[in-house]
């Protein structure tokens, strides 16, 4: 989606995607497909590849994404990517407070920053609604998921 809006390329036709779907019952894991994904860059088996800034910097780190090895040549606009959400049967009061713990976990806590790590977080934020507009167009433009909500992309592993 990006690259059609702001690149005006055309999948299929001025690029071929390939993916990085690791632990897909997560539906969007965004470490290891990821990390995959810039091990292919650096061994030359793809062009390209995106991923999230937090773990652009963790790679280069970590030496996954040697110095000089590659560069940012765009970046898309902000959007939400995580939430928690809870089933319809859960009791109002263990929602509520699955909730608080969330919203209570400070970064200066040693014992729960690395909690909010694992998201790529510094806090959790109340829910809302918004924030998924970019993510929103781009599955409906790319048909990814059909009217009942249902994943209709054949190519992605779940």
């Amino acid at each position: 989606d990006h690259l059609r809006h702001e690149g005006g390329l055309v999948a299929g036709q001025d690029y071929h995607a390939r993916r990085f779907d690791v632990l897909g019952g997560k539906h969007g894991d965004h470490i290891g497909g990821e990390r995959d994904a810039a091990s292919a860059l650096v061994r030359g088996e793809i062009d390209a590849t995106w991923m999230i800034a937090g773990n652009f910097r963790a790679f280069a780190d970590e030496g996954t994404l040697p110095a000089g090895a590659s560069r940012i040549v765009a970046t898309t606009g902000a959007f939400d990517h995580c939430n928690m959400t809870v089933s319809p049967g859960v009791p109002q009061e263990a929602a509520q407070r699955f909730g608080d713990l969330l919203l209570s976990m400070d970064w200066n806590d040693a014992r729960v920053r690395p909690l909010l790590e694992l998201e790529g977080l510094r806090s959790w934020l109340p829910g809302r609604a918004s924030g998924y507009a970019l993510l929103d167009r781009a599955v409906t433009e790319e048909a990814f998921y059909d009217h009942q909500g249902r994943i209709a992309e054949p190519a992605y592993r779940y």
